[in-house]
């Protein structure tokens, strides 16, 4: 009885500390805001994407981004942003680190809906 007691103990504290890692960080904590630079190119409006990881501990690799109709008269470095149909992969599935902006510019009439649809998250 005392062994099944044990078990189950160590079977919560174990999953407290897993919990832990990745209790504090989701997919969805990603931030994708855009804004108009101010610039215009060929009369179209310059906009800044700033995908911003508000966890503490936790860095996201392979993160992706629904980019439907995604297009720009300006080249968009491919090791910022590669798009395969209607996903584009950010910084070259690298880390986007805690607390630190990932932004990339893009020319379009209108601004396009970047929403985070995948990713890994890396937590210590």
């Amino acid at each position: 009885m005392a062994s099944n007691a044990c078990k189950v103990l160590c079977l919560v504290l174990f999953l407290a500390f897993v919990n832990q890692g990745y209790g504090d960080c989701h997919l969805n904590y990603l931030s994708v805001k855009q804004s108009k630079t101010g610039k215009l190119v060929q009369n179209k409006p310059e906009w800044e994407v700033r995908v911003t990881n508000p966890c503490n501990n936790c860095k996201f690799q392979y993160t992706k981004l629904s980019c439907v109709g995604f297009q720009s008269v300006t080249p968009v470095a491919t090791s910022l942003l590669s798009k395969s149909g209607d996903i584009c992969l950010l910084n070259a599935g690298n880390f986007i680190f805690p607390h630190v902006d990932f932004v990339f510019n893009y020319v379009w009439d209108t601004s396009f809906d970047l929403k985070v649809i995948d990713g890994v998250i890396v937590c210590p």
